[in-house]
């Protein structure tokens, strides 16, 4: 069996995709975040499920700082080298500059055979100066450690372009599917880190207006200053890793909210993915999002959610809608997984066979 190590974040079905990586062999995904956490999968299905880590502030900011070249660099090879007892590694998919770069030191050692470089997000170079450096030796450092690969996979076409990238990938994403129950659908969840480009004050002020409960997974000290404005009937879950947790709250849910009022190529939406809408079409819960991402161009087309200018009354008209329609967006949802998955399945079955064969 080919041995498959995944080193991820969080927020991009890391869970499904291993579940498709591992229809190739035996996948070690590795999730670097503010936790540390390793899941082992074969043929489908998860066999070993380890403890979540959770890592310090002042460690995580130290790493920011030094663009993750020491410590993510260090967890990287520790975790391969732990979880793959000895054996040699086929195949090693990588998220970070240091973890690409601690890769490629374990294929010059002959622990790795093919290496790929994972880029999620582009970070432009805006704001105070020290920022800017900041990114910009960031996004520097990204091209670096993706040449040194033997392939790159992007979740857009866009950060391709930006970076100057020749040869790349674009890989879709899998969409998974929780179990729901037949209940009722009579709230709003919102999943991820909030800041001010988010827009949940105008939720709120929907909410308030329609009597509307809301559920919001995720946490960040923005979200601390304008918790007062959140209607009684909210409910703060803090940041969530269960997906089995997400499911069932989103299972509740008529809307899932994933707005950006920023929708111009300044921001880091543009080229990124909205993580946010996979955990709600996992669980059949259907999308009022702004026009940002690449993946949610198609949402109007396919009946899966609505895509609305970054204004109040456009993003209230469209809630209404999907609370009166549940049910075709609903069904709508299950048709595009199905399409939407067959697509992915042959990505990696192209890219990986290509790989391992080389």
């Amino acid at each position: 069996m080919k041995n498959i190590v995944m080193v991820l974040g969080i927020g991009i079905n890391e869970r499904g995709w291993a579940g498709v990586m591992s229809k190739h062999g035996r996948v070690v995904l590795i999730q670097l975040s503010s936790f540390e956490h390793v899941e082992i999968w074969e043929n489908g299905t998860r066999i070993y499920n380890g403890p979540q880590k959770k890592i310090s502030y002042w460690m995580l900011r130290m790493d920011q700082g030094s663009f993750g070249v020491i410590f993510t660099f260090y967890r990287t090879l520790k975790l391969i080298l732990k979880h793959l007892r000895g054996e040699k590694a086929d195949l090693v998919l990588a998220a970070f500059p240091g973890s690409e770069l601690a890769v490629k030191l374990l294929q010059m050692f002959g622990r790795v055979h093919r290496t790929v470089a994972f880029l999620a997000d582009y970070l432009p170079a805006r704001g105070p100066f020290l920022l800017r450096t900041h990114r910009r030796l960031a996004n520097w450092l990204t091209k670096v450690a993706t040449t040194l690969s033997d392939e790159v996979w992007v979740l857009s076409s866009r950060i391709s372009a930006k970076l100057n990238l020749k040869e790349t990938h674009v890989m879709p994403v899998a969409l998974s599917h929780f179990p729901v129950s037949a209940g009722s659908r009579e709230e709003i969840g919102y999943i991820g880190y909030p800041s001010h480009d988010h827009a949940l004050d105008i939720l709120f002020d929907i909410s308030k207006r329609h009597n509307i409960p809301l559920n919001i997974i995720g946490n960040a000290p923005y979200l601390d200053s304008i918790r007062h404005l959140a209607p009684p009937q909210t409910i703060f879950h803090g940041l969530l890793n269960d997906e089995v947790r997400i499911g069932e709250i989103l299972a509740k849910c008529f809307c899932g909210y994933a707005i950006y009022r920023d929708v111009s190529s300044n921001s880091y939406s543009y080229y990124g993915f909205p993580s946010k809408t996979l955990y709600c079409f996992a669980s059949n819960t259907p999308i009022v999002i702004t026009n940002v991402a690449e993946f949610n161009e198609n949402f109007e087309k396919r009946g899966v959610g609505h895509v609305v200018p970054p204004e109040p009354k456009a993003i209230e008209m469209a809630i209404l809608d999907l609370k009166k329609n549940y049910a075709n967006y609903s069904q709508a949802i299950d048709r595009f997984r199905v399409e939407w998955n067959i697509q992915v399945e042959a990505f990696h079955q192209e890219r990986i066979s290509a790989l391992l064969q080389k």
